[in-house]
This record gives C-alpha cells, sequence and structure tokens, in this order.
C-alpha cells in the first residue's frame, strides 16, 4: 500500500461498505477523511493493544515509515516520525487547507478532555504540531450543557453555520472523559455549470418498479467517463473549477441491481475504476439530480464493528500517551460524525442534488449518463488522491 492516502482511501471503503450494510435503501453520506484524521489524533496518545487495532482499522500498519505509536512515552521523535502517518497527515491537511479563491475547504479537528484529567503536554505539542488542533479542557461533570452548547458553537463556526446542534441536548453524559469532534466544510463551482433553465422534473427509481420525481439537471459538455464490465457501472468524473478537485460518480447500469456493485466494491477495485487510465474524455449527455444531505452516525458502534474496540472500553482503553493518569478510566466516550452536502446547478456544497428532463433537440447522437437511481458519489482532493467525502444518493 505505501502512503497515507492509500490507507486512508482504504479505510475509507470499508467505512462506506459497513454503512452501505447497515442502511440498505437510505442515503448514505460522510468525511471519511475527517474522522480519520480525528482518530488519528487519538491514536497518538494511545498505546498497547488499542494502538494495534486503530492503526490496523485506519490501515497505517501499510504504511511505509508507520509505528507511530508503540508502548514507549509520547515523544517529539516518536510523534514526527519521518515519513510516518502523522507527518504524512500534517502535510495532508496543509494541502488541504491551502487558501484558495476558487473554492472554500477546510478541515478541523478539537478532542474536549475533562478538566480532571491532567493531559500530557507533549500529547497537546503534537496534536497542534501535526493536526492544527488543540486539546480543549472542559467541566463535564458541573456543565454539561455548557460545554454540549461550547461544542456545537464550534462546529457550527467551522462548517460556516451548515452544521448546527451536532451533539442534541442531554446526549452528552456528565461521566464523560473525552469527545473527539471533527470538521469539515466545502464549497465549489462545477467547473461546467449546468444550466438551471435546463433542470426538469423526472423519474428518480428508487426499486425496480418503483420511482419518485426529482429536480434533473442537464448538461451536454466533455467529461471524463470510464465504462466498467464486472460489475456493469459507469464513472463519470465531473470536475470543479480548476480541476482541483473531483466528484466521482459510480452508476450501476441497471436500477435492479446496485446492491452488487456495493458488495464487489473495495478499495483496489475503486483505485482501479477511478484511475485516470481507465477515463476516456467524450462528449456526452449528462443527467444528474440536485440533492440536499444532512446525516448524523454515531460511529463507536461502526468502529467496534470494524475491529476498533479498546479505546471505547474502560479497563481496556490504553490512552497513557495522551494522560498522566494510569487508571484506564480515560476512554473515547463518543464518535459523533455529522456531514452536510448540497449539489445544485452551480456546484456543491458539502460540510462532511434536486434536478428536470428538458432534452435539447439534437441530430447527434451522444452517449449518456442518467443518474436516475441508486449511486455511490465520491468527493476527490485530486492532487492528493484524497477522498474527501462519500455517500450514496437512493432515496429522494
Amino acid at each position: 500500500m505505501g502512503t497515507l492516502t492509500d490507507a486512508n482511501t482504504a479505510f475509507a471503503v470499508e467505512l462506506l461498505k459497513i454503512l452501505l450494510k447497515n442502511n440498505q435503501e437510505g442515503n448514505i453520506f460522510c468525511s471519511p477523511l475527517s474522522i480519520s484524521a480525528a482518530l488519528s489524533m487519538v491514536l497518538l496518545g494511545a498505546r498497547g493493544n488499542t494502538a494495534k487495532q486503530m492503526e490496523k482499522v485506519l490501515h497505517f500498519t501499510e504504511i511505509t515509515g508507520s509505528g507511530s505509536s508503540k508502548n514507549a512515552p509520547v515523544t517529539g521523535a516518536q510523534c514526527d516520525t519521518s515519513g510516518g502517518p502523522h507527518e504524512q497527515f500534517k502535510a495532508l491537511l496543509s494541502a488541504i487547507n491551502q487558501p484558495t479563491k476558487d473554492y472554500a475547504l477546510s478541515t478541523a479537528n478539537r478532542l474536549y478532555g475533562s478538566n480532571s484529567y491532567e493531559f500530557l503536554q507533549q500529547y497537546l505539542h503534537s496534536t497542534k504540531e501535526l493536526y492544527h488542533a488543540e486539546l480543549e479542557r472542559v467541566d463535564f461533570r458541573n456543565a454539561t450543557e455548557e460545554v454540549r452548547k461550547k461544542i456545537n458553537s464550534w462546529v457550527e463556526g467551522q462548517t460556516n453555520g451548515k452544521i448546527k446542534d451536532l451533539f442534541a441536548s442531554g446526549s452528552i453524559s456528565q461521566d464523560a472523559v473525552l469527545i473527539l469532534v471533527n470538521a469539515i466544510y466545502f464549497k465549489g463551482k462545477w467547473k461546467m455549470q449546468f444550466d438551471p433553465k435546463n433542470t426538469h422534473e423526472a423519474p428518480f427509481w428508487t426499486s425496480k418498479n418503483q420511482s419518485k420525481q426529482v429536480q434533473m439537471m442537464f448538461l451536454k459538455d466533455e467529461f471524463n467517463l470510464a465504462e466498467i464490465k464486472n460489475p456493469p457501472l459507469q464513472v463519470l468524473e465531473l470536475p470543479y473549477d480548476q480541476d482541483e478537485l473531483s466528484m466521482l460518480i459510480l452508476l450501476p447500469d441497471n436500477k435492479e441491481s446496485p446492491d452488487q456493485l456495493e458488495k464487489e466494491l473495495t478499495y483496489v477495485k475503486l483505485k482501479e475504476w477511478t484511475s485516470t487510465a481507465n477515463m476516456k474524455k467524450q462528449k456526452m449527455r449528462v443527467f444528474i439530480p440536485k440533492f440536499k444531505l444532512e446525516l448524523k452516525y454515531e460511529l463507536v458502534p461502526i468502529l467496534e464493528a470494524m475491529g476498533m474496540t479498546d479505546v471505547f472500553l474502560q479497563g481496556k482503553a490504553d490512552l497513557s500517551g495522551m494522560s498522566k493518569s494510569q487508571d484506564r478510566n480515560l476512554v473515547v466516550s463518543k464518535v459523533i460524525h455529522k456531514a452536510y452536502v448540497d449539489v445544485n446547478e452551480e456546484g456543491t456544497e458539502a460540510a462532511a442534488a434536486t434536478g428536470v428532463e428538458v432534452v435539447p433537440l439534437s441530430a447527434e447522437f451522444l452517449p449518456e449518463f442518467r443518474a436516475d437511481r441508486s449511486f455511490i458519489f465520491l468527493i476527490r482532493h485530486n492532487k492528493t488522491k484524497s477522498i474527501l467525502f462519500s455517500g450514496r444518493y437512493s432515496s429522494p
């Protein structure tokens, strides 16, 4: 495998597959990169079996130069292992957060820790240095509601107001010791924008015999398209302005078998299906629904299903690289993830597509890409090949 991007993509595919399995018909949307970054900050302070499990789930064991969290105490040298996952994450986050006038893209991570725990200065230094993140000490026991509002306000600010109330009232326990929060925001314009005058009402097939009307966007232009034979699907690349990011849409050939794509999806196949070598630029007619999704996940059971269990269990969690306390009471109590995406004629706004069929009469025959049935979509940072967001649109 080799690089952090490979590891993050493998994690993204496994996470998506579990979300698809847990919710076989509904919409799905998340930011695997944001989740990986936040978990990686916890990994910096994890030791023993806790660290081994986390590294395995995050695929860090397959990164050349990994070995970021052994049983030794955290040291500057260890945190900055040359070429290791944490150093690579620092470079990746810097690349993603590069200021640009063409689109808005920013990531932010934060840990909220109980003020009754003394966190190691080296750990705080490392999270700040490598992840542009800080651990904030809060009083869970005596000011639970105040802490909840503080966390929600921070997230809302980081996502341009798109993600409100990450933590619902009463959802934070007075006994909480550590809460992990991640936020990512993206707003970009299509390189080739859809004309709203061409947006029309059209059916979107939710099953073989059932459809719902959606607002379908239409555009005739040149796009990169891959035609995959097994399983039969099309992969369309919709670039954003300046080509720095793209949306990739994986559309099964017929409305009867979206689950075949989901079953066969693997890291290796995704890499192959979306590779530039498999794509051919061609003039075509593209139909994509406008849609807006907002989804929230409690990730602890999902991460446990992936093999990361000890970090959530009192008596088993070893976060001794984070805190001076050796009583094994320091655990990650919640991993909440909320993601928002808005796909429209101008482009996409995501923090973590409603579309009508007016087909211009044309004498020329053009290939067609019609997303009128369940499809998987990814938003990729092209320079680093990082999957920022992933989801499935299946239920208008």
